[in-house]
């Protein structure tokens, strides 16, 4: 499996903050959350590659000419990635991000609750019921390995303090 299949496979929990009791938080892995970038680009008129090309992103298609500069129609170069979709879902939000793994998660609900904001704290309550989750899922070999657990250990410490 590659990476970047892996990548999106591997379910998460999907945060988007606006401020103010508005936000969305839900389990979902990386393929849903391109599927709900693409939705919202559709919905919004916003254009993702207009978006991303202001981030110094490579277009997503390009336009064919024949020899003689005739238009001949419009070929996709690529799709866009788990990390584009996100910082395209958060171009109007305080915060956006997908959280994976168990780790990142909880240090992502000990920053919001340091804040000490009645939101943020209403937030990290529901990124805290998400997180049980990760628990549920089958283990692969690295999550099983000592190098992860001393990893996770060393993360939980940091930000504990």
């Amino acid at each position: 499996m590659t990476a970047q299949k892996e990548n999106h496979d591997n379910p998460g929990i999907f945060v988007r903050f606006f401020g103010l009791d508005n936000y969305e938080v839900f389990w979902t892995d990386g393929h849903g959350v391109i599927e709900m970038a693409t939705n919202e680009e559709s919905l919004t008129g916003d254009s993702i590659n207009d978006y991303l090309e202001g981030c110094q992103v490579d277009n997503f298609t390009r336009e064919m000419y024949s020899p003689w500069g005739e238009f001949e129609g419009i070929t996709t170069l690529r799709q866009i990635t788990l990390n584009e979709s996100v910082h395209y879902l958060g171009r109007s939000a305080k915060i956006c991000a997908f959280l994976r793994p168990k780790v990142q998660a909880l240090r992502f609900v000990y920053g919001l609750e340091k804040r000490n904001n009645s939101c943020e704290l209403e937030l990290a309550a529901e990124v805290r019921g998400h997180i049980t989750k990760f628990d549920q899922l089958p283990d692969n070999n690295f999550t099983k390995s000592g190098l992860f657990r001393m990893m996770e250990s060393q993360l939980l410490n940091i930000t504990t303090h």
